[in-house]
């Protein structure tokens, strides 16, 4: 295995080591997503945890559309470390206000501290970086098809979330009015 796929891979572990460990560490719920709303999500990580593992070979995704290069090497990891960081401040700011799904905890507060005061969903921009470097060193179509269905899986998520929170915390919708989504001064 080459050292920026191992570099990746340890990303990735350090994301999900870190992701399990802190998920015992939130507030209770208060108000959750009705389940057919989450299974919309569900199916579109699956779908795309699915072409992660190899199914893209079974549909000929697995073409390279990227070459194998030092420079696409060191910008890959680079976007994975810098998701990586984005993704755990993120999670370590918003604290036991985080949950898997679309949910409003007790005493939920409305964070715009740290990653927040620049976007509005931190931790799925970083995300996205992660599965954007990790295309990227991968190299294959499947890989930016993966990117593609994160990303929509992700938008569906975030509308969802912004209903919700703009129901029940006040200034929520202020807070949209002057916050990007995903990307500073972007989206």
């Amino acid at each position: 295995m080459e050292a920026t796929t191992r570099f990746m891979v340890g990303c990735w572990g350090v994301g999900i080591a870190f992701w399990i460990v802190a998920a015992f560490s939130v507030k209770r719920t208060r108000v959750r997503q009705p389940l057919p709303q989450q299974m919309v999500c569900f199916v579109l990580t699956a779908t795309a945890a699915l072409l992660l593992n190899g199914s893209a070979r079974l549909m000929n995704w697995n073409r390279a559309v990227l070459p194998h290069t030092a420079g696409t090497g060191i910008l890959g990891d680079l976007l994975v470390f810098t998701g990586l960081f984005i993704a755990i401040w993120a999670r370590i700011t918003l604290g036991g206000n985080w949950s898997a799904g679309v949910t409003l905890k007790e005493n939920h507060e409305l964070m715009q501290r740290g990653p927040y005061r620049a976007v509005r969903h931190p931790i799925y921009s970083g995300l996205l970086l992660m599965i954007l470097g990790t295309a990227i060193l991968v190299g294959q179509a499947g890989s930016f098809l993966v990117l593609a269905l994160c990303a929509c899986g992700l938008w569906l998520k975030l509308r969802r979330e912004e209903t919700l929170l703009t129901k029940h915390l006040p200034g929520y919708a202020e807070y949209m009015r002057r916050t990007r989504a995903l990307i500073p001064f972007v989206m």
